[in-house]
C-alpha cells in the first residue's frame, strides 16, 4: 500500500491533486448556486400562477391561430380537425412540427394529457386521443364533468374571457387551461379549446424530479472538472517541478563543493529570482573558497616556517655548534671530540626526520578519492614507521563528509601526530573519528608526558587546530595531564 501511494506524495503529484480538488470545487459550487438559484426560481414560479398563465396566454395564441379555420365553418369542420390533429401528433412524434406562434411553445399533442375542442355551443368537435375521457361522441354536447375541473374554465372560455386567472384551474397533479377561438374580428366567439397538462400538485412532487436532474448534472460536472483539473495541475505541476529539479541538481554539486554549477531559469516569477539570487551566492562562495585556501596556504607557510625555525634550525645550529667544538679539541683530545661528532650525527639525523615528516605534510593527500578514513590509515602507518611510535586508527561509523570537512580534520590529525612526535615522548598513540546523524567527533590521545594546555594554547599549533573547528562549525577540547594528552573536535557532518 505505501508503495501504491509512494509517488502521490511527490510534488508534482501533490499540485495535480490540489488543482483538481479546486477545479472540481469550484464548479461544484457554481453549479450547486446555480442549481439552488433554479430551485428557488422554480419554487416561487410554482407558488404562484404565473406558469398557469402563461401557459393559458400561450394556448389562446395556439387557438387562434390552429383552431380558427375548421371552427369558422358551418357546420364546423370535424372531420378536418381531427385528421389534422393526428397528422399533427405523427410530425410530433417524428420531431418535425410544434403547433406554437410563440418563444413559449405548448406541444398540442405531445404535452397534453387531453385535448378537448368544442363549438360556441359546447357540442364537442375534436378531442385527442381519441380514446381520452371514454371517447365521448363527437357532434354531440360536451359533459365537463368528464374531464374534473374543466367546467369554469371552459364557460369562461365560451363566454369569451380572456382572463388567464380565470381560464385555468388546478386538479390534484393535473392543469386545465381553457382558451375561447375568437373569429376574425375577435367579436365573436367560435368555439374553445380545453387542454389538460400534467402539473404538480406541490412543490415536494416537483423537488423530487428537479433533484434527480441536479445530482445528474453534479456527476458530470464532477467527472468533467476533475479531467481538466487533473490535466491542467499535471501540466503546471510538471514545469514547476523540472525549474525544481534543476535548484536540485545545483544544490547537490554545491554541497559537493562545486560552486561553479549555476541554475538555469530566466524566467521572473518567485522561483526565478530565488535561482538568480542562488547563482550570487554560489559565485561569492566561490570566491570565498579562493579566499580561504589562499588564506590556509598562507597559515600553512606561516606554520611551516614556524617549525623550522623552532625545530630544524635550531637542531642545524646545535649540530653545527657540535662540530666545530670537535674541531677545536681533535688534536687535543681526540676522544672529547668523537664525542661531539657523535652528538652532531644524532642532531644530524633528528634533522632529516624533521625535515621529511614536514615534506609529507607538504604532499597532497588524495582525500576526494580515498576518502578520510582510509586516508588516516594511509598517512597513520606512514608516520609511525616514520617516528617509531605505534598508533592505532579507528573509524565508528560511515562517515559522508564534504571536501572541506574532510581537508580541515585530517589537517588537525597532522598536526596533533607531529606534536605528537615532537614533544610527548609518547610511545602509543590513538586516531579515532566516530559519525552519527548529530555530527562528526575526532579524538587524537597519546600516551605521553602531557602538557599545561593553557600554556600551549598561546602556541601556533593548537591555535591553528582551534580554528579550523571553528571555521567548520565546531569545537576543540584539549586535556592534558602526567598520563598523557588528549584532543578532541565534535563538528558537523554538513
Amino acid at each position: 500500500m505505501k508503495k501504491l501511494l509512494a509517488p502521490f506524495q511527490q510534488l508534482r503529484w501533490k499540485l495535480t491533486l490540489s488543482y483538481t480538488a479546486v477545479t472540481v470545487g469550484a464548479l461544484l459550487l457554481v453549479e450547486v448556486v446555480l442549481a439552488g438559484i433554479a430551485l428557488l426560481a422554480a419554487v416561487s414560479v410554482l407558488r404562484s400562477n404565473l406558469l398557469p398563465e402563461i401557459l393559458a396566454s400561450n394556448l389562446s395564441d395556439v387557438s387562434a391561430a390552429q383552431f380558427r379555420p375548421y371552427l369558422a365553418q358551418d357546420p364546423p369542420d370535424i372531420d378536418g380537425l381531427n385528421n389534422w390533429l393526428r397528422l399533427l401528433a405523427e410530425a410530433s412524434d417524428a420531431g418535425l412540427q410544434e403547433a406554437s406562434t410563440s418563444g413559449f411553445s405548448v406541444n398540442l399533442t405531445r404535452d397534453a394529457e387531453t385535448l378537448v375542442v368544442v363549438d360556441e355551443n359546447g357540442v364537442l368537435v375534436a378531442i385527442w386521443p381519441p380514446d381520452a375521457l371514454g371517447g365521448p361522441a363527437l357532434g354531440e354536447p360536451f359533459d365537463s364533468r368528464t374531464l374534473p375541473g374543466a367546467a369554469e374554465p371552459l364557460s369562461a372560455a365560451l363566454a369569451g374571457v380572456t382572463d388567464t386567472t380565470l381560464l385555468t384551474a388546478q386538479q390534484q397533479e393535473e392543469l386545465i387551461i381553457a382558451a375561447p377561438v375568437f373569429d376574425e374580428s375577435g367579436e365573436h366567439v367560435l368555439g374553445a379549446v380545453v387542454l389538460s397538462l400534467v402539473y404538480p400538485a406541490s412543490v415536494s412532487a416537483f423537488i423530487g424530479p428537479l433533484a434527480s436532474l441536479i445530482g445528474a448534472s453534479l456527476l458530470a460536472f464532477t467527472v468533467m472538472a476533475g479531467v481538466v483539473g487533473t490535466l491542467f495541475g499535471f501540466v503546471t505541476a510538471r514545469t514547476l517541478t523540472r525549474r525544481l529539479a534543476r535548484l536540485t541538481a545545483a544544490s547537490d554539486a554545491w554541497s559537493q563543493g562545486d560552486f561553479s554549477t549555476f541554475v538555469d531559469d530566466p524566467s521572473g516569477d518567485e522561483l526565478g529570482q530565488l535561482a538568480r539570487r542562488l547563482n550570487r551566492m554560489a559565485e561569492q562562495l566561490q570566491n570565498l573558497m579562493a579566499v580561504r585556501e589562499d588564506v590556509a596556504a598562507l597559515e600553512e607557510r606561516n606554520r611551516i616556517a614556524r617549525d623550522l625555525h623552532d625545530s630544524a634550525k635550531q637542531q642545524a645550529f646545535a649540530a653545527s655548534a657540535q662540530i666545530g667544538a670537535a674541531r677545536a679539541l681533535l688534536e687535543v683530545d681526540p676522544q672529547a671530540a668523537e664525542k661531539h661528532l657523535a652528538e652532531a650525527e644524532a642532531l644530524t639525523d633528528a634533522l632529516r626526520r624533521e625535515l621529511t615528516s614536514l615534506i609529507h605534510e607538504l604532499r597532497p593527500v588524495a582525500l576526494g578519492s580515498r576518502g578520510l578514513a582510509a586516508a588516516l590509515e594511509a598517512y597513520a602507518g606512514e608516520w609511525a614507521r616514520r617516528n617509531e611510535i605505534e598508533v592505532e586508527v579507528r573509524v565508528v561509523g560511515e562517515p559522508v563528509l564534504r571536501p572541506q570537512v574532510e581537508e580541515a580534520l585530517f589537517r588537525i590529525v597532522q598536526e596533533a601526530l607531529a606534536n605528537v612526535a615532537r614533544h610527548s615522548g609518547a610511545r602509543h598513540a590513538e586516531v579515532r573519528l566516530h559519525a552519527d546523524p548529530a555530527g562528526v567527533s575526532l579524538t587524537i590521545a597519546d600516551d605521553g608526558a602531557g602538557f599545561d594546555p593553557a600554556t600551549a594554547r598561546r602556541g601556533f599549533g593548537l591555535r591553528s587546530m582551534s580554528e579550523r573547528a571553528a571555521a567548520l562549525g565546531g569545537t576543540l577540547d584539549v586535556q592534558s595531564g602526567s598520563d598523557g594528552t588528549r584532543i578532541s573536535v565534535r563538528c558537523p557532518q554538513g
